[in-house]
């Protein structure tokens, strides 16, 4: 087991002994009362920079404007994105096997090189293709839309010149999730929305138009951090604060959101929870494994009734 697991363990203790703490003494509400005053008092916090008054679906042009500066790094393998290059260790087992417990694939395929062979699955938020490439890979169709127009032509850019075997099995457009169910409504066996949540401040629109989207029994699968203290220290004050190796203003703890939350919000739509699994990123391997605990991040799996 990796020293960085007993780290995150103890991490995880204190933690939640502090969020014990601070429900008893409201200091959530002392917190937020200092930066309405002072400003962002408690680095990461909260999300204080302008936002448009009326924003389109669930599209804020401050969160598009700031994930397009990572354009120039989001397929180095060894660069500031090299978690998104291995998470298909969790997040691709998550899809697979969620889909073999429906039905909707033989669980005899699992482990097959085309388990995907057939599912036609919307990617929600694909950003520069990674994840889309990998679900291709496996024999599925996939459709990739997002509203920054950089990432779109980032990811078609990768798939013409470094994945171009699977230009039969993928397709991007640049709109947003609630456009694209105007049209495609029950049309998809899956749709994964991952590492979206935590960038959307409208979270009910984009859950929405994906169950909107979904077949009957079409599974949705969401993968984010959870809203809790060690989640914030883990993927806002490391990376953002003391490591600085993803820019500042990438993540905020008021925007990450509960899997009992993104439940409760599909459970309005026709959707029911089917599992939900924690994930551990181990930085110093740079791999990701399923653990027994979602306080960090999760994979969330709901089906459509």
């Amino acid at each position: 087991m990796s020293p960085y697991y007993g780290m995150y363990v103890v991490l995880g203790l204190v933690f939640k002994a502090l969020e014990i703490v601070f429900s008893v003494l409201k200091l959530n509400l002392v917190a937020k009362a200092l930066e309405a005053q002072f400003g962002n008092f408690i680095i990461g916090l909260n999300d204080n920079r302008p936002k448009e008054a009326a924003p389109k679906d669930s599209v804020s042009k401050t969160e598009i404007n700031h994930l397009a500066k990572m354009v120039d790094f989001w397929w180095d393998t060894k660069g500031p994105a090299k978690m998104l290059h291995t998470f298909y260790q969790v997040r691709v087992p998550l899809v697979v096997e969620g889909l073999a417990e429906t039905g909707r694939i033989s669980k005899a395929d699992i482990a097959k090189p085309d388990a995907l062979k057939g599912v036609r699955i919307l990617e929600a938020g694909c950003g520069g293709g990674v994840l889309a490439e990998d679900l291709a890979r496996l024999g599925a169709y996939v459709v990739g839309v997002d509203p920054g127009k950089e990432m779109i032509d980032l990811a078609k850019i990768h798939l013409e010149t470094k994945s171009s075997e699977l230009k039969d099995f993928l397709e991007y457009h640049d709109i947003t999730v609630e456009e694209h169910a105007k049209k495609f409504a029950g049309t998809y066996d899956a749709i994964i929305c991952s590492e979206v949540m935590e960038h959307v401040d409208e979270k009910e629109s984009i859950l929405e138009a994906c169950c909107r989207c979904l077949k009957p029994g079409g599974s949705l699968f969401v993968t984010t951090e959870n809203q809790t203290m060690l989640a914030w220290f883990i993927f806002i004050i490391i990376p953002e604060y003391i490591l600085k190796f993803i820019p500042k203003n990438t993540h905020f703890y008021e925007k990450f959101i509960s899997p009992e939350a993104v439940a409760k919000i599909t459970s309005k739509y026709g959707c029911q929870m089917r599992r939900v699994r924690g994930f551990f990123y181990d930085r110093m391997f740079n791999s990701w494994k399923f653990i027994d605990n979602d306080d960090c991040n999760y994979g969330l799996h709901v089906v459509k009734q």
